[in-house]
């Protein structure tokens, strides 16, 4: 009787270097370590630092693509893209881990929007590429249980400035503001945000 192995798609790191300087690398560092621990099952250390070597001309994203070892590693010009207008996509999407395969996600995009926000069973929880936060009675809050525990989604949990809750789409219509996050936006308030059904 054969036996069917199924692959597991590599896994990617998105860093942001300012000149030639990596921004918050311990959180980055600590999701590498879980993934390939839990993912890949090697326990063996890499020390991201010692690898990245971004230029110092310019702010680029540095993309680190690795399974139990680092496979590439791309110092990519970054440009900030304008997002305004989101849709609302019900989906059930194992995105646990910062896949190389996004076509899970990207089946979902649509051209008529900047980018779409996920909500499963009801629950909001990213966008396609950045964990999201609400300003709800005075207070950041962001999706209990997102598809993908993003860096900066984690460092500021830590730092207390936004807290875990339970979201809805109830939650949306009440919020005051709106803010995605990730490694290289950061947290960013979306101004005069349009969200469509």
């Amino acid at each position: 009787m054969s036996c069917v192995i199924k692959s597991i798609s590599p896994c990617f790191e998105t860093l942001k270097a300012v000149d030639g300087e990596v921004g918050h690398i311990a959180f980055h560092q600590a999701r590498f370590d879980k993934t390939r621990k839990e993912l890949y099952g090697t326990t063996q250390k890499i020390v991201l630092s010692e690898h990245l070597f971004p230029p110092k001309e310019f702010t680029c994203r540095v993309r680190v693509e690795y399974a139990n070892e680092i496979q590439k590693i791309e110092y990519i010009p970054y440009t900030p893209r304008n997002l305004q207008t989101f849709a609302l996509v019900e989906a059930d999407i194992d995105y646990a881990y910062k896949y190389c395969n996004r076509e899970a996600l990207n089946a979902h995009l649509r051209e008529d929007v900047d980018d779409v926000i996920f909500t499963c069973k009801g629950e909001l929880k990213d966008t396609s590429i950045a964990n999201i936060a609400l300003f709800i009675d005075g207070e950041w809050k962001t999706p209990l249980r997102p598809f993908l525990e993003g860096t900066t989604r984690a460092r500021l949990l830590a730092s207390g400035m936004i807290k875990a809750e339970l979201l809805d789409i109830k939650s949306l219509q009440k919020s005051e503001k709106f803010a995605i996050m990730n490694a290289l936006v950061g947290f960013k308030i979306i101004k005069n945000v349009c969200i469509k059904d």
